[in-house]
């Protein structure tokens, strides 16, 4: 007879709905080396071997792997559920602020297309890029989901809980807002996620509303770089427009795919006609070489992912657990159906990789670490599990 937790269900099927998560996400990494080696191919790619964008990934690839299968097992309740404050969660969000301040001081931060979004980590020859406002997502939502599922918390006090909340989500965004549009709209949107899930009332949530709609009024519609996307959006096919070119681009491959597909290896567009294959349209680049077929493999195992994701929630046993596993399925999700959506240009071009797919170190391991904890806190926090303390 399997185990039955505190919410009277199977223990068993929680188990092998994780074991399900882990396997569906190692198929994405693997899908994900597969397809940047084929985008990258076209391309030639100049200096040291180690530099070039697929090795580069299918390393990364590996230590995502390597995360995954190593962090699930972890007491996640442990760590930032003991003692009175969530201590630890909060000084891992501290880490990440400082490291996302980092990004503005020269010689640290890197820019690229004039946003800082990266610092620069390691010796000159062997340097690699880490992205602070993946960490920051990440952080956020544990601290909340933390602090949030106390039972000293009034989750319907509106000056003692949702105003702070307010305020610390606010300080996230305006530390990358202004680099890095796209993912401080993510980060605000999982946060809200995390605060509705702890039982905040959804009438306060409007304020996230209202800052998301000033946001976007500031950065985006008084923005004339970003403005003129939301105008390629409407209109892909314009000449006049230079933010119009990945957008038309990105429908071309998709068209040329058809059905079946051109064939792994064989796509066009991405012989430097499509920019940013690897990472931002890597859906394209896919749908180009697999067809439509393949856009439906890709649609399923988001499908699966995102069933396997969501009854691990249900079935957490603390409240800490279906908070936390809830709020990070939500973020990775909402993130597969932007990326989906900016490729298939019913929304307007911004920075977003597909999660475990595309392109992009950072991305893979904290995507990989979010994963792992979603299946480890969906455990009973007794299970006999090494806690952190443990592992040191």
């Amino acid at each position: 007879m399997n185990p039955v937790n505190d919410d009277g269900l199977d223990s068993g099927a929680s188990q092998r709905a994780g074991q399900g998560l882990l396997i569906a996400t190692l198929g994405l990494l693997g899908l994900g080396v597969v397809m940047v080696h084929s985008a990258a191919a076209s391309v030639a790619q100049g200096g040291e071997w180690y530099a070039r964008v697929d090795v580069r990934h299918t390393f990364f690839a590996i230590a995502a792997a390597a995360v995954l299968m190593t962090v699930w097992r972890l007491d996640f309740h442990w760590f930032f559920c003991s003692g009175k404050r969530p201590v630890k969660a909060a000084v891992l969000l501290a880490l990440a602020l400082g490291l996302g301040l980092l990004v503005f001081v020269p010689g640290v931060g890197h820019s690229v297309g004039g946003f800082y979004r990266w610092i620069r980590l390691g010796p000159a020859k062997y340097q690699v890029s880490f992205q602070p406002s993946e960490l920051i997502k990440l952080a956020l939502v544990i601290f909340l989901a933390a602090w949030l599922t106390r039972p000293q918390v009034n989750t319907r006090s509106f000056l003692k809980t949702f105003m702070p909340a307010m305020l610390l989500i606010a300080a996230c965004m305006a530390l990358i807002i202004s680099q890095d549009f796209g993912t401080s709209m993510l980060i605000a949107a999982a946060a809200g996620m995390t605060l509705f899930l702890a039982g905040v009332p959804w009438p306060y949530l409007g304020g996230l509303v209202a800052t998301a709609g000033l946001g976007f009024y500031c950065f985006v519609f008084l923005n004339p770089y970003r403005w003129s996307r939301i105008e390629a959006m409407f209109d892909p096919w314009s000449q006049n427009n230079q933010a119009a070119y990945q957008a038309r681009m990105s429908l071309t491959a998709i068209g040329r795919g058809g059905w079946y597909g051109q064939g792994l290896g064989k796509g066009i567009v991405k012989q430097g006609f499509l920019p940013e294959d690897t990472t931002d349209f890597l859906v394209s680049a896919f749908c180009e070489e697999w067809g439509f077929r393949g856009h439906l493999l890709l649609m399923g195992m988001v499908v699966v992912w995102t069933i396997l994701a969501w009854r691990l929630a249900l079935k957490a046993p603390t409240a800490f657990g279906k908070v936390v596993s809830g709020s990070l399925a939500f973020m990775i999700v909402l993130q597969m159906l932007l990326h989906i959506g900016v490729n298939l240009v019913v929304l307007p071009t911004k920075g977003i990789g597909f999660p475990f797919m595309s392109a992009g170190g950072t991305s893979l391991i904290i995507m990989a670490a979010a994963t792992a904890i979603i299946v480890s806190v969906s455990r009973s926090p007794s299970d006999g599990r090494r806690s952190l303390i443990e592992m040191n």
